[in-house]
């Protein structure tokens, strides 16, 4: 429990600290129960009935705000498992006014299985609840394997038929994709959706632990029924089961546990290293409703204790145990979470002889359930919509969801999952030079991080380098073809001169407009010392800003959103990070049918036009007022554009001004948050300044405030990753020669890709301290290529000067009303990578406001 810090001051109940992630949290609080179980001490009981009660969300079925986006199936299924055994185990109820154990486990099943896929595989659940998230088309073992376990037990519990209906299914279909071979009984990792056949072949120890348990519930379930010949199938298929685990076991005896798919080779990941926890924990289980196993589980449990206690010799306090049970009486230098409960785990198992006999409704079970349990939430793919007003986080850790080189279907898709996009590149360019070629998806790269090689793309050599490739793919969902951001040549310079008019200075310097939307962002700041995230209300704050811009009627997120309004919302970040994931796994996958993208973007584009007709209806009518005097959208109008077109330009911009602006304020205020010298130095300037509402001018004089952007944009550009192909074969002046220096020869149909997160910190440029935030580097620093957060050339952002004017302008108010800002989470950066950067666990942080005189 060293490693739990849920039940400490400032603490997040049912919650590990980083880098663990939300689901084994929730194994854990099921090994809690079982620590209690097995010994009966009860000192961990509160902190464990904390847990699971803080974590299970608004609609009590384990999907919290907190953790919706990113949650998979398998981790709302860890949840649920661990509540089935504190219903079985009869573990302290909670309170009658709290959700109660039994009714949880069946919101868990009940969400599920509203879930379940026939489109896909003929069946089954995806690994993934919400289409964004890496290993969405991804069907894998352990979620059918928490499902099944939870319907078993259900079945057995309540004695209700229809769990065990959808225990069959479960197993059916696992038998018909192979994912469980019906001769060996192995179980496999899984597949994707587009080649159900084409399986990953990876056991683990969990996947059939899960399932064991589960066909172990189904075996005493149909035993109390006339069908003697299902129940015979069922003590067959766990012992196939059993007879499968041999796998796992290894030694001289064949009797020790271990991770048969990654110990050997020493790639077992922080996921990984808890796994023999749960197939100790539920072959020891098993026994309780299938007895006959005993005899043959009983020797494997205990050599296994043996072997892996003899390991617990590690760390500072000498009792750390390893991940290898087989290297007895070592420590393999090995230690986490997982380790210690996988250890505990097969301790507890060896006393399941002499402990209580798990109930049900008909042996004492008095856990009280709800059959429709989770109905308001049943099947939910989609996040509910979370108004920027209320914000606290008193429960904020976030599962990563980063998108990251992938590497192969074999890679560990979890991998993928905990992988930093930023570490990736700034290690690639370490071991491979600032040029180099790389293949990806089975094409040639040019990865490139040399400011001259820049300069020649983005700007003297433009027209060899039209967008194409991954960049293209990401924008021509969302945007279509004629967009700003999309199209080349003539097309492109029609577009650009059409919107430039919209930034010229006047536009740029209208703070009036902007002042409105800050104050709301404002209000919204809890000023009681909470935690909050910053980062939604920038993302709010800047939509509503940028709908009144472009539209002439903000969304007004921050107050209050109309039903169309929240549902814009969501599909603008929706086909972000859908358009985003299409175009890095390459262009196949761009033309293959994508009809969530593609109603989500009808959505979109029939929102933007009902502002189009509404402000041409308006500019008819005298007299019409709007809430701002200058709208994008009236002077778009007066080019008589088609109507496509105008929407093309509008969803654009306010990708720019929406996403990029709120972006990069996020990364000021994320590097504020840890840095009070810088935050004093900026409210001395804000203070010399005086003003209530500073002007244009003002702004752009004051040298600390803009070096501060300045500084954050170097460290986290908000489009960090960029591309161009190659039009024709062409030269670039750095990579070819033995060091490097001299100039490469591009063939055609080449896309070149740099990242910014990596030239943005090259020590040659800025100094030993690059990737320190520290904005007085710029009172002497002078780069020219080796700085462009805005990208470069003609085709250098377009509202560049807009963006740069509301972040001050942001910055100013917001030291003008609080005095300091405290980061709340000091974990590493992680990137959530859509068609711009954010961060993937919000900026959390808490403030104080300025001391009234």
């Amino acid at each position: 429990m060293s490693f739990y810090h849920g039940h400490q001051p400032g603490g997040t109940p049912g919650l590990l600290p980083d880098p663990y992630y939300w689901w084994e949290a929730g194994a854990l609080m099921g090994a809690l129960i079982d620590y209690w179980y097995y010994t009966g001490d009860t000192r961990w009981n509160d902190i464990t009935e904390e847990g699971l009660l803080f974590q299970v969300g608004q609609r009590n079925d384990y999907m919290p705000l907190n953790q919706t986006r990113t949650e998979g199936n398998d981790d709302q299924g860890f949840w649920g498992m661990a509540v089935m055994s504190a219903a079985e185990y009869k573990f302290q109820n909670p309170p009658d006014d709290k959700p109660q154990w039994l009714a949880l486990a069946q919101a868990v099943f009940n969400t599920q299985a509203a879930r379940w896929d026939e489109e896909e595989c003929g069946g089954g659940l995806r690994w993934q609840i919400f289409t964004w998230n890496n290993g969405y088309d991804y069907k894998n073992s352990i979620s059918q394997a928490c499902f099944f376990n939870i319907a078993a037990r259900l079945a057995l519990y309540t004695g209700n038929q229809s769990y065990a209906h959808w225990a069959d299914k479960t197993w059916d279909w696992m038998e018909a994709t192979k994912f469980l071979s019906p001769g060996t009984y192995y179980v496999y990792d899984g597949a994707h959706t587009n080649n159900c056949s084409d399986m990953s072949p990876y056991q683990w120890t969990y996947n059939a632990g899960a399932f064991l348990l589960g066909a172990a519930a189904m075996y005493n379930y149909t035993g109390a029924g006339p069908d003697l010949a299902r129940h015979a199938v069922w003590r067959e298929r766990v012992e196939g089961l059993l007879n499968g685990t041999a796998v796992f076991f290894t030694g001289p005896a064949a009797d020790i546990m271990f991770e048969v798919a990654c110990e050997p080779v020493d790639m077992c990941d922080l996921d990984q290293q808890s796994f023999k926890a749960y197939l100790a924990r539920w072959m020891a289980a098993a026994t309780k409703w299938a007895p006959w196993m005993l005899a043959r589980v009983k020797p494997l449990l205990a050599t296994s204790a043996t072997a892996a206690a003899s390991t617990c010799l590690g760390g500072p306090n000498g009792r750390m145990c390893g991940l290898k049970w087989t290297e007895v009486g070592k420590w393999d230098g090995s230690s986490g979470v997982g380790q210690q409960m996988a250890a505990m785990e097969i301790v507890l198992a060896n006393l399941i002889e002499t402990a209580a006999e798990p109930v049900t409704n008909g042996t004492g079970g008095l856990s009280v359930g709800d059959p429709g349990a989770g109905g308001s939430d049943v099947g939910r793919t989609n996040p509910i919509f979370v108004p920027c007003t209320g914000i606290n986080h008193k429960s904020h850790d976030i599962s990563p969801s980063v998108f990251s080189h992938v590497q192969s279907p074999a890679d560990s898709l979890r991998f993928m999952k905990a992988k930093k996009l930023m570490e990736f590149y700034l290690n690639r360019f370490a071991r491979h030079g600032n040029t180099h070629y790389n293949i990806t998806l089975g094409r040639w790269i040019l990865m490139t991080n040399e400011s001259e090689n820049l300069k020649a793309i983005l700007g003297t050599k433009i027209e060899d380098w039209p967008i194409d490739g991954p960049r293209l793919y990401a924008a021509l969902p969302v945007l279509g073809p004629h967009s700003v951001f999309s199209a080349n040549g003539k097309a492109w310079q029609d577009a650009r001169a059409m919107i430039r008019p919209s930034f010229v200075r006047d536009q740029v310097a209208d703070l009036k407009s902007f002042d409105r939307h800050i104050k709301n962002m404002l209000a919204a700041v809890p000023k009681d010392g909470s935690t909050f995230d910053l980062q939604k209300l920038l993302l709010c704050m800047t939509m509503d800003s940028s709908t009144d811009f472009l539209l002439g009627h903000s969304s007004n997120t921050l107050i209050k959103a109309s039903p169309e309004a929240q549902q814009f919302l969501r599909d603008f970040d929706y086909a972000g990070q859908e358009a985003a994931v299409k175009a890095r796994l390459g262009p196949m996958l761009f033309y293959l049918p994508q009809p969530k993208l593609t109603q989500s973007v009808k959505r979109l584009r029939e929102y933007i036009r009902f502002y189009l007709k509404k402000t041409a209806a308006e500019k008819s009518e005298k007299g019409e007022t709007k809430d701002r005097n200058y709208v994008f959208l009236d002077e778009l109008l007066k080019a008589n554009a088609p109507e496509e077109y105008v929407v093309d330009q509008i969803l654009s911009i306010m990708i720019a001004g929406r996403d990029t602006t709120a972006a990069s304020l996020s990364a000021v205020f994320y590097f504020l948050a840890r840095s009070s010298t810088v935050v004093e130095k900026l409210r001395s300037e804000i203070k010399d300044v005086g003003e209530d509402n500073p002007s244009w001018e003002q702004l752009r004089q004051m040298k600390y405030l803009n070096n501060v952007v300045r500084e954050a944009l170097r460290l986290f550009p908000p489009v960090a990753v960029n591309s161009r192909t190659a039009n024709k074969e062409t030269i670039l002046p750095r990579g070819g020669g033995p060091d490097g220096s001299q100039p490469v020869l591009v063939p055609k149909g080449i896309s070149a890709r740099w990242s910014l997160f990596s030239l943005h910190r090259r020590k040659d440029i800025y100094g030993p301290d690059a990737d320190e935030f520290r904005p007085e580097r710029w009172e002497e620093l002078r780069v020219g290529w080796e700085y462009i957060p805005f990208h470069g050339g003609p085709r250098i952002c377009i509202g560049q000067q807009f963006a740069l004017t509301q972040m001050s302008y942001t910055l100013y108010k917001f030291f003008s009303v609080f005095q300091s800002i405290e980061a709340r989470e000091n974990d590493d950066l992680l990137v959530q990578a859509s068609l711009t950067n954010t961060f993937a666990k919000g900026v959390l942080v808490s403030v104080i406001p300025e001391e009234e005189s």
